[in-house]
């Protein structure tokens, strides 16, 4: 396996994890919604709050890349 392929692995794996913990952090920080046949829901994200967030993260990645 060449070093490309170990880094774009290694990079796939990471992100994965990295949304795996942006999701059970959402899903920690919103109240549950009864629908009424009793299934749980959560809110979507406004369209700002998405844009926000995904503004933080490319910051983020912006400084791990130098």
């Amino acid at each position: 396996m060449n070093l490309r392929t170990r880094v774009l692995l290694t990079g796939g794996i990471l992100g994965a994890v990295i949304g795996v913990i942006a999701g059970w952090l959402y899903y920690n920080s919103v109240p549950l919604q009864v629908d009424e046949k009793g299934r749980q829901t959560i809110a979507m994200p406004s369209a700002s709050h998405a844009l926000k967030l995904g503004l933080g993260v490319l910051g983020i990645l912006r400084q791990i890349a130098g």
